[in-house]
C-alpha cells in the first residue's frame, strides 16, 4: 500500500481542453456540414486522376537521334544477404549479374503515351515487348489498345537503365542489355533511320 504523505500546498482543477475530445467535437462538425464527404470526393478524385495519368517522368525528351549502347546490370552486394536459415547468398563486395540467373524474356519500350507516333511505333513491334510509358494516360490507352500497359513509377526504370529520350528499347544481349533510343519520323511513326 502506498503511504499517505499528505497536502503540501495548494492544487487547482485542469483547466487545459481535453485535446481527444476537441479532436472528436471538430470532426463531427466537419462530418454534419458535409466537409467530410467533399474531403472524401476530393481524395477519390484525385487518386483516379493519378491512376488514369500519373505524373511524367522529369527529363525524358523525344528522342532526336539512334542510339544504341550496352548497360551492364550488375551490383556489388553493399552486405552479406543470407537465405531465411542463415546460410550465406551472397557475400558483401560480391558483384552479381541478374541475367546470370534469369533472363529478359520480353524487350521493355519506353515511349512518351502523350505522343501517338510513339505510342503506334510501340503497338507496330511484333517481337514480345512490355510498353513502359513514361508519361501520358495509361489508363485510357489500355482501354483504347486493349493490351497491357506499365507505367515507369517515379522513373525508377529509366534512372536505373539511364534512359534520356524516347522512344527506346531494352533488350537482353548476353550478360548485358542492349539500349536503343529510335528517332521517330512524326509524319509516319516510322523509325527515321
Amino acid at each position: 500500500m502506498a503511504k499517505d504523505l499528505g497536502v503540501r500546498g495548494h492544487t487547482w482543477e485542469i483547466v487545459e481542453i481535453d485535446l481527444l475530445a476537441q479532436l472528436k467535437a471538430k470532426a463531427s462538425a466537419f462530418a454534419g456540414n458535409g466537409g467530410l464527404d467533399a474531403w472524401q470526393k476530393d481524395a477519390e478524385r484525385r487518386v483516379r486522376s493519378y491512376v488514369e495519368t500519373p505524373p511524367p517522368v522529369a527529363g525524358v525528351t523525344p528522342a532526336l537521334e539512334d542510339r544504341s549502347r550496352l548497360f551492364d546490370p550488375s551490383i556489388r552486394v553493399a552486405e552479406d544477404i543470407r537465405d531465411h536459415e542463415g546460410r550465406l547468398i551472397a557475400k558483401a563486395g560480391t558483384l552479381i549479374n541478374p541475367l546470370d540467373y534469369v533472363t529478359l524474356s520480353k524487350e521493355l519500350l519506353f515511349v512518351d503515351g502523350r505522343d501517338e507516333a510513339q505510342v503506334a511505333w510501340a503497338l507496330g513491334i511484333k517481337r514480345p515487348a512490355k510498353i513502359v510509358l513514361v508519361a501520358g494516360p495509361v489508363a485510357a490507352l489500355m482501354r483504347e489498345h486493349q493490351r497491357a500497359l506499365y507505367f515507369d513509377q517515379k522513373g525508377l526504370l529509366t534512372r536505373r537503365f539511364q534512359i534520356a529520350a524516347v522512344p527506346a528499347s531494352v533488350a537482353q544481349d548476353g550478360r548485358r542489355l542492349r539500349i536503343r533510343e529510335f528517332p521517330l519520323n512524326k509524319k509516319s511513326g516510322e523509325d527515321a533511320r
